[in-house]
This record gives C-alpha cells, sequence and structure tokens, in this order.
C-alpha cells in the first residue's frame, strides 16, 4: 500500500500515514461526477488483485470486469457508459470495454499518473500528473477526449489530487497538500482561473463529489478525528457531517437523483460498500465477502 495507491516516491509519514488509511482513500479516479443508471463500479479483493466488478445498487448482479495480473483500483465510468477508467498499482491509467472486456492503455505519453477523469460534456479528459523530478509533487492537467492538446492546468506547490468536475464542465474541485495535515480542499475553473480555497483547517480534506444537481460536494475528512463523510455548498458553506462510526468512511459517489449516497466503510470490521440517504440517514452495507471499495455509479 502506497500514499491511497498513488505509487510515486513519498516521505515517510505519508506512508505511515496511507497504511492508517488502509490505502483506499484516494486517488484521482476518486472522483465521480453526475453519475447516471443502475450499474455501480467498485473494486474488489479478487484473488491476490484488486480487480473491477461492476452490480447493481443493492449489491445484487455482481459481475468481474478485470483479470489481468495488477492491482486495478479507483474506478470511473467514460461518457459514454460503455467504458471505464482505472488505475494500476503501478501509476498507468487503462480503460475497459465492457462489452469485450479488453483493457487499453491510456495517455501512456504523459507519464505516471493517477488516473483519468472525463469531463461530463465528453470533451476532456483530466488527470494528476506526477513530477518526475520532485517528490510529492503532482499538478492537475488536461486532454482532449482523444488525448490530444494536453496542458497544465495547475501550477502549484506540492500534491494537487483528487479532481472532480462539476456536473457543467464548468468547474474542478481537488485536493492541495503541501506537508503532513495540510490537504485542504479546492475549486478551480476549468480553464484554470478563480482557484479558490474551500477549506483551511488542520484537518485533512478528500474526495470531493459533486451532486447531480451540483448544489452540494460531498467529501472526506478527518476533521472530528476520524475520517467521516461531510457535505458543503460549493462556496464552501453550510457544511454538515453526514457519517459517523469507529470506522473509516471514505469514497463517497452520489445516485442518480442525487437521494443517496455510496461509500466504502470498513465500520463491520472490513473495508465493503455502503449506501445511505444523501442526508446521512439509514446506513446499509450492500457488499459482503472480499473486501471492497472505491464505488463509482454510472452517470449519463
Amino acid at each position: 500500500m502506497d500514499r491511497f495507491d498513488n505509487g510515486v516516491q513519498i516521505t515517510m509519514i505519508r506512508k505511515i500515514f496511507t497504511l492508517i488509511m488502509f490505502s483506499g482513500l484516494v486517488a484521482l479516479s476518486g472522483c465521480q461526477t453526475q453519475p447516471m443508471g443502475n450499474s455501480v463500479a467498485f473494486s474488489r479483493l479478487t484473488g491476490d488483485y484488486w480487480q473491477v466488478w461492476t452490480m447493481q445498487p443493492d449489491g445484487g448482479q455482481a459481475e468481474q470486469v478485470t483479470t489481468s495480473s495488477a492491482d486495478k483500483r479507483y474506478p470511473v465510468w467514460a461518457t459514454n457508459g460503455q467504458q471505464l477508467y482505472f488505475r494500476t498499482n503501478n501509476n498507468l491509467s487503462f480503460n475497459v470495454n465492457l462489452d469485450t472486456e479488453q483493457e487499453t492503455r491510456v495517455l501512456g505519453s504523459l507519464g505516471s499518473n493517477d488516473g483519468v477523469v472525463p469531463s461530463p460534456d465528453g470533451s476532456k479528459l483530466l488527470l494528476v500528473r506526477f513530477s518526475s523530478q520532485l517528490k510529492d509533487n503532482a499538478n492537475l492537467w488536461l486532454t482532449s477526449s482523444e488525448g490530444k492538446g494536453r496542458r497544465i492546468l495547475t501550477r502549484d506547490a506540492g500534491l494537487q489530487y483528487n479532481p472532480c468536475w462539476s456536473p457543467d464542465s464548468g468547474q474542478i474541485a481537488y485536493i492541495c497538500g503541501y506537508g503532513y495535515r495540510t490537504d485542504e480542499l479546492y475549486i478551480i475553473d476549468s480553464d484554470g482561473k478563480n482557484k479558490y480555497r474551500l477549506t483551511n483547517n488542520k484537518a485533512i480534506e478528500l474526495l470531493p463529489a459533486f451532486s447531480p444537481d451540483g448544489s452540494s460536494i460531498a467529501y472526506v475528512s478527518d476533521v472530528t478525528g476520524n475520517f467521516e463523510i461531510w457535505l458543503m455548498a460549493p462556496d464552501g458553506t453550510n457544511r454538515k457531517q453526514l457519517t459517523d462510526s469507529e470506522g473509516i468512511d471514505t469514497r463517497p459517489s452520489w445516485s442518480p437523483d442525487g437521494s443517496k449516497i455510496m461509500f466504502a466503510s470498513n465500520r463491520s470490521g472490513q473495508l465493503q460498500i455502503w449506501i445511505m440517504n444523501s442526508d446521512g440517514s439509514s446506513p446499509q452495507q450492500i457488499t459482503t465477502g472480499a473486501p471492497s471499495m472505491d464505488p463509482a455509479w454510472k452517470r449519463k
């Protein structure tokens, strides 16, 4: 396990922190925007490797999608709903065709990266690209949907990661961290302008996820001393804690109509996928057996 599986050269503090966090909190692919449909992608420990699976929102009809010999995490639905992007444990991005189950590497020319997130309008691909010269340095990059015309979106020190598109493709929420316990939530226009800091505390924020209507951002924070799922408005106001358990609650993913949030939790003893109402009420475990995490609800 590495810094939430980001696999670059990282400091010893972050390695220790990741072990505490089960390495299941992050990665760019952690962002789900405007989910839609009755299918959910997720990662399940299958034999010796994490593989990508799909299921129904109640946990039924689980089917394995990937089979090659590598850990595959953080699935993200392609805009057409026929492919899933994911990242391997050596920081390579792939997609898999759901009909043929063929796995294809994408954006190989961009080197070490933390996965791919397509914009809701289908015109762009967003990724975290790691620096080859500096430790703990990564910025957000954009390409066209065909992987052409790459350009850097942020030029900041530290790690810029966990980016998530707004439903209209106009903004990107993401996490910026400059060192131990400095991981804060930011928002920026998709052209790189109007960067705004949403949180400013001694806690760690992770994994923002816009609601389907764009009115709320679900995210993960340890401001209470334990990693829980929270909610805020896109301007940083109206913060509300949604989960409160002794385990780790992480990686929120919205239902198509915004009424539910799926998430990963180890509150039952090992990492499994849970679902709750968007106000945090009525949490229910929907996967059992082998450890499962990284839920991603299908979107338009």
